[in-house]
């Protein structure tokens, strides 16, 4: 009777649970904490503006906007750590009878809250070539202004003058980002786009107001940023006289990223949408 017991305890012992599920559970949790903290270092405002500001050693009471990324692409890693740890635990349980498939579940599911947002990305921006940073004039682009009033309303920033190289590759990857016609005087023309860009609830960070014969031309630069992590799009608009109508290019710029996923074609969409709603009005 004592040996039979002594099997029947044995067979009663449960295998014990993958310490690389638990472990993936682990790194799945902290990826999905640090991607909200992320968000909220990127949309921060008040008190917890100032105390990103801190961490970031910036002197003033706004974060570094690069923050946010940053932080995302550390919850994207430990996401990714995660799921290798997931596989080597599945791998273990296989081979040596461990349990854990309720943690490499829930491991799975805390992973898959990454992915609507870059399927969203992807969807949106289709197949294009990677750039950062597009115009209406591809011949002659506007440039951006380098006055105290700009560089301290982009933080400092000056996009780079656009690489003639991509001109091709914008015209192919975004044939409808044209120069917007409008069939109005020039300064008709550029108190309606300053009131576009305060509908859209971009911030104007420096103007050239037009002036007769002297200075024809009009420039406008705002400053907009994209949405779920707040990265700063510098936009410069430039209008001329033409013949009976102001021809307004723009220029868009996403900083940090090697591609703005559409995003600058979208922001020309929504600003000649607005202005040709101005022309329709008049």
């Amino acid at each position: 009777m004592g040996g039979m017991d002594s099997a029947l305890r044995r067979l009663n012992v449960e295998e014990p649970v993958s310490r690389l599920a638990i472990l993936s559970t682990k790194f799945a949790k902290s990826a999905v904490l640090l991607a909200a903290v992320a968000l909220v270092a990127a949309h921060a405002h008040g008190a917890l503006a100032r105390f990103f500001a801190v961490l970031t050693f910036r002197p003033n009471s706004a974060p570094d906007p690069v923050v946010g990324l940053l932080i995302f692409l550390a919850a994207l890693a430990l996401a990714g750590v995660a799921i290798l740890l997931a596989l080597g635990a599945a791998a273990s349980m296989w081979i040596k009878g461990r349990r854990g498939v309720g943690r490499i579940i829930a491991t799975l599911a805390l992973v898959s809250l990454f992915l609507p947002y870059p399927a969203w990305l992807v969807y949106s921006a289709g197949s294009p070539a990677w750039l950062a940073d597009i115009s209406t004039d591809l011949d002659d682009p506007p440039d951006f202004l380098t006055t105290p009033d700009a560089l301290a309303g982009r933080g400092g920033w000056t996009p780079a003058p656009l690489d003639p190289a991509r001109r091709q590759q914008q015209a192919d990857a975004y044939p409808d980002v044209k120069t917007i016609s409008l069939d109005m005087e020039m300064d008709e023309a550029f108190r309606a786009t300053q009131e576009a860009l305060r509908q859209l609830g971009w911030k104007i960070v420096a103007e050239i107001q037009p002036g007769g014969p002297n200075r024809p031309e009009g420039h406008i630069e705002a400053l907009t940023f994209s949405p779920a992590l707040h990265l700063p799009v510098a936009i410069a608009i430039r209008l001329r006289p033409g013949e009976d109508e102001t021809r307004v290019d723009v220029r868009t710029a996403i900083r940090y990223l090697p591609d703005d996923l559409g995003a600058g074609a979208t922001l020309i969409g929504k600003l000649g949408d607005k202005l040709s709603d101005e022309d329709d009005a008049n």
